[in-house]
């Protein structure tokens, strides 16, 4: 007695404090677990949460008297944001824009560097394992500081891969502009020594430096030494974008920005961003008080980072990225995928995607991914952020002394942490009376049931063919798995991306065990989420070359699903009126 207490105490103690992958133990495939809502402003769950959220703006921007900010969020599938709001502060630039509103333009800092990746994967010909050099040639014969070429002194640049660049993991050093010796000040009073002109670029585009050119680039980068050998770990690197643009030159025979203009600009219809000049008219843009890098250009770096825009701007480029206007959709699937981790467990790195993971924004506690770029120039921050799982373009700029980082990120924070969970009361609000309910088909004696909770996807119960509860007898189905047969099974349906003409495709995920004895395996596992291993188990289970988790709706003109095919077991049920 005493044995069975202390232990049932230990696994208790064990398990209080373990996060489940999702609500209940569920384990959804990542990814959307419902079709987007495709009309969320209609719904009062968002309704409510944008006057939250311009409440907390308000507060935030109370005392931003010299800093000014927009922020906005746009579904791919409305034709206006569903949130759009700008502070113009008190005090202003007499030369720039008096009130700040969607046309404002600001400096983009390295949001700039999604176009220099968009162009090359643009490119059929070209594959991002493909070895820069192959592009740029000049980059095998740059010269160092001295006459020493070794793994630390010297980039292996036939190593480096245009995707290596795209994602920080080629190794290569950081920045050539952004150099401490280009600032006009003594810096031997703080320990440096004094160099010669050899030592300096000459050139920045601020402080008055004229801006760096190809020419000079390729005279100075040799002299920097890498940082890891190519694919060891990932380094942010301004100088592996203007790299990546030169090598769009090369692939196209074109200027970067005419390139840009004619395939990304002029087909997404961004008329106010400009890469290596600002707008026409200074009033146009939001220029901070003593702010000195406003029309100032960096010369070749202006690929990585001086790009100007808008809003109405980069919601049309977020929305062109999600619909697969500018690259296709194969493409855009890969485009929008990990391509390694860092050293924070909430950040992962794409192309040049910095990927944020969060499994603590909706209700369902599931994992969602976030594939932003945050840009900073000088006073400029701001970020570009995409959630494919909602098909939602989230957009910030700001300038000021008081804007930052830390800004950004509190206003990111607070826009998805108020608007996420009614877009999610929005997406179940739309999608029950399309595919909720019971269907039945009488002359089998076949029945299940779809319902909607707090937890991932659609419940399914009453899941009985041919007076079989397919539920309870999992175990049976599961003949040829090693797992118990008796353990508890819940299951949740999820949407696939396949579709055809009438017909969608989802797929139903078998979640083995009560959420107390996931909890336990949780407990005694030293990674976390150590139970949910979806990914593996899909499509395990067929019958006459059909699977078992696969059912395929059939929809009427409306989009409503008027019966649904279970295919491994040859049935069709119609939905119940």
């Amino acid at each position: 007695m005493f044995s069975q207490l202390k232990k049932g105490v230990l696994v208790a103690l064990a398990t209080s404090n373990i996060v489940l992958a999702a609500l209940n133990g569920h384990c959804p495939p990542l990814g959307p677990v419902l079709p987007a809502p495709t009309k969320p402003a209609t719904h009062e769950s968002v309704q409510q949460a944008i006057r939250s959220i311009t409440s907390v703006f308000q507060n935030i921007t109370a005392d931003l008297d010299s800093t000014g900010i927009s922020i906005a969020v746009k579904s791919i599938h409305e034709s206006g944001p569903l949130l759009e709001l700008h502070h113009t502060p008190t005090t202003l630039n007499p030369n720039g824009t008096r009130i700040i509103n969607s046309e404002t333009i600001y400096r983009l800092g390295s949001i700039s560097k999604i176009f220099a990746v968009l162009s090359v994967l643009q490119q059929d010909h070209v594959k991002l394992d493909d070895h820069v050099a192959d592009y740029v040639p000049e980059l095998l014969h740059l010269k160092g500081e001295t006459d020493e070429v070794n793994d630390v002194t010297t980039v292996r640049w036939k190593d480096v891969t245009l995707g290596s660049l795209a994602s920080h993991m080629s190794g290569v050093g950081a920045d050539l502009v952004n150099d401490l010796a280009s600032v006009p000040t003594d810096w031997t009073r703080v320990g440096f020594p004094k160099l010669d002109e050899s030592s300096k670029t000459g050139c920045a585009g601020v402080l008055g430096l004229p801006p760096c050119n190809r020419t000079e680039f390729f005279r100075d980068f040799g002299k920097r030494h890498p940082v890891y050998a190519p694919f060891t770990n990932p380094v942010y690197s301004n100088v592996a974008s203007v790299i990546l643009g030169f090598a769009v030159e090369a692939m196209t025979n074109m200027t970067y920005d005419s390139y840009v203009e004619h395939s990304i600009f002029t087909p997404l219809s961004m008329t106010n961003t400009t890469i290596f000049n600002g707008p026409q008219k200074d009033s146009w843009g939001f220029i901070p008080v003593n702010e000195t890098w406003w029309g100032s250009s960096l010369g070749y770096e202006d690929i990585a980072g001086g790009f100007y825009s808008n809003t109405v701007d980069l919601l049309s480029f977020g929305t062109g990225i999600l619909e697969h206007t500018v690259l296709e959709s194969a493409k855009t699937r890969k485009w929008m995928k990990p391509v390694t981790s860092t050293s924070s467990s909430g950040l992962l790195l794409g192309g040049p995607w910095e990927i944020l993971r969060s499994n603590a924004v909706t209700k369902d506690k599931r994992l969602i991914d976030f594939y932003c770029k945050a840009g900073n120039l000088n006073t400029y921050n701001n970020m570009l952020c995409l959630i494919p799982d909602y098909d939602l373009v989230i957009t910030i700029l700001s300038g000021g002394p008081k804007s930052n980082a830390d800004l950004v990120d509190l206003a990111l924070s607070k826009v998805v942490q108020g608007l996420l969970p009614a877009i999610e009361d929005a997406g179940k609000a739309e999608a029950m009376p399309r595919f909720g309910g019971t269907y039945v088909d009488s002359e089998t004696n076949s029945t299940i049931t779809l319902s909607l909770d707090d937890a991932p996807g659609f419940s399914v119960s009453n899941w009985v063919v041919r007076n079989v509860d397919v539920i309870q007898n999992y175990g049976s189905f599961a003949a040829l798995s090693s797992s118990p047969k008796d353990r508890s099974v819940s299951v949740r349906l999820y949407p696939t991306n396949l579709s055809s003409g009438c017909h969608t495709a989802w797929r139903g995920v078998f979640d083995i065990g009560t959420p107390q004895e996931i909890a336990q395996k949780e407990a005694n596992s030293f990674w976390p989420d150590a139970s949910c291993h979806t990914w593996g188990s899909m499509d395990r289970l067929t019958y006459g070359f059909r699977s078992m988790d696969e059912l395929v709706f059939s929809l009427a003109g409306n989009g409503s699903a008027q019966s649904v095919d279970l295919r491994t077991f040859r049935v069709e049920l119609k939905k119940e009126s």
